[in-house]
């Protein structure tokens, strides 16, 4: 076949309404390419062997086809079942790219009705250019819709249940394209002049060429030739057990160590898939300029396992500039803050650390909104299998800042002042709703110091303001708070919606 469209575009794809609609690929040069969408009819000549088109602007269809004809080669390709509705980018890395076959709630939404509306798309896993033609991937690379128990597995299940709630709201089509590979760092999402402009980044970049200057090359480049294989069906087991928060030691065993100079995706190198830039080059600029309404991103994990939290705010605040330039488009950017953990299957290091970061990108960036899950963690297992709540609160940001719905609770409560007066600390709070609440839970969520010293003040929680009650509080020199700051812990405050509050730290002086 000499006519090729991206690997994107197929049968059940999903198109973005209200945009202009790109649609692009390769054939012999100088060809004449005609494309036809909804009954409208674009032609282009495929100069130096690639083309492109751009339709205006179309309404939410559910049904229509896309017809790619050859006038050198008398190729035709036909697309059916194509729906124009509304297209989001799964991006991160595993807890995004968690199947929903492995959540918690997999059994009730294999019993929902089908919804052929519903449809996902993950872009094959290829770290290297050539990889996409020479590996196999089966389970990658066509579009699912939302209607056989396999197809339904391999949905993202963040996306799955937000794509449920907003198929509901919105009555049109809703598709997701995923962009997402476990254990890989914001570094390897980011375009490399990015990275090169932000001085706290070199770190990375130099972490990676002194990698590189230890490798064996000759072996390194024998190794990477060789196809990946299929995994066999035990290792399968294995992942799935795993995934499902078997024991840490099948970790191992999934997963068995190669040599250090020998290829591996995730080992630095020229082809791995943690090399700063990697996956932005081989699989973002291939997804590249598909039409989208926006992101929503779960990644952080392997930033903070590599030591990189004190700049993951300038790494991701590259990262959606360097997104955003490649869309021309303030794409909206919803976020996820990382879920509690401890240690067991995966090691927090410096959770809190990076959600502060997170939060430090939704304030220096305009369009990103963040998701708190302090509540849907998991003290043992970094794959937590509850990703309902994820899925649901992207849904809630994504129709309040996304389709409109202003009046919408779908932010977290979030400190917005502190004060103190005699025995009293009061805590003022932002989208607090119809009031706030204060739940129990089986760890500590509240640290309060007086000059130095822990206090367990009483508790009191009306409409939006906590007050601390101690008669310690009248005649300490200073009082600091602090509310969820560790790697694991569980959220106690809550506002109306049950969303809970982003954490925080306050120190107030006399």
């Amino acid at each position: 076949m000499k006519l090729q469209p991206a690997l994107i575009f197929g049968q059940n794809m999903i198109l973005q309404r209200g945009i202009p609609i790109p649609v692009w690929g390769r054939s012999v040069r100088d060809d004449t390419v005609t494309v036809v969408l909804n009954g409208y009819t674009l032609h282009t000549q495929a100069k130096r062997g690639e083309w492109r088109v751009t339709f205006q602007p179309m309404e939410a269809v559910e049904d229509t086809s896309m017809t790619i004809a050859s006038a050198a080669t008398g190729e035709r390709i036909e697309f059916g079942g194509v729906a124009i509705g509304e297209v989001w980018i799964a991006g991160g890395q595993s807890n995004m790219e968690f199947l929903l076959k492995y959540d918690e709630g997999a059994d009730e939404m294999h019993n929902i009705p089908q919804d052929p509306m519903l449809r996902y798309f993950r872009y094959p896993q290829t770290s290297f250019l050539g990889q996409l033609e020479r590996d196999a991937f089966p389970d990658d690379g066509f579009w699912r819709k939302w209607d056989s128990v396999e197809n339904r597995d391999h949905f993202s299940a963040p996306a799955a249940y937000m794509g449920h709630r907003l198929r509901a709201v919105l009555g049109v089509p809703v598709g997701f394209v995923g962009c997402n590979w476990g254990g890989t760092p914001a570094a390897a999402w980011t375009a490399a002049e990015e990275l090169d402009a932000v001085p706290a980044l070199q770190a990375v970049l130099d972490w990676h060429s002194r990698a590189c200057a230890e490798l064996d090359w000759p072996k390194y480049e024998a190794d990477a030739l060789h196809p990946d294989k299929d995994p066999p069906p035990e290792q399968r087991e294995m992942l799935d057990a795993l995934m499902m928060g078997g024991s840490p030691e099948l970790l191992q065993k999934q997963r068995p160590p190669r040599p250090p100079e020998g290829f591996s995706p995730f080992e630095p190198g020229p082809k791995a898939a943690v090399r700063p830039t990697g996956l932005y080059e081989n699989i973002l600029r291939r997804v590249a300029p598909y039409g989208v309404r926006g992101v929503i991103w779960y990644q952080g994990e392997d930033d903070d396992a590599r030591g990189w939290h004190a700049f993951y705010d300038e790494s991701m605040k590259a990262l959606i500039q360097s997104w955003r330039r490649l869309w021309k488009r303030e794409l909206p950017f919803l976020q996820v803050e990382l879920a509690p953990l401890d240690e067991g299957l995966g090691k927090a290091l410096n959770y809190a650390v990076i959600r502060e970061k997170q939060r430090d990108v939704m304030d220096a960036l305009p369009g990103v909104h963040n998701v708190c899950i302090l509540d849907a963690g998991d003290a043992r297992n970094i794959h937590v299998r509850k990703k309902r709540p994820v899925g649901e609160r992207l849904a809630l940001l994504a129709r309040k800042y996304v389709y409109g719905e202003m009046e919408l609770l779908a932010d977290s409560p979030r400190l917005c002042s502190a004060g103190r007066a005699d025995s009293t600390v009061s805590l003022e709070f932002l989208y607090s709703g119809s009031g706030l609440f204060w739940k129990k839970t089986s760890c500590r969520p509240l640290y309060v110091e007086a000059d130095g010293s822990m206090v367990a003040p009483e508790i009191d929680v009306c409409e939006d303001t906590v007050t601390l009650h101690s008669d310690i509080f009248s005649k300490a020199k200073q009082i600091k708070v602090r509310y969820c700051e560790e790697n694991y812990c569980e959220a106690a405050l809550f506002n109306s919606a049950g969303l809970p509050a982003f954490p925080f730290s306050v120190c107030l002086n006399r």
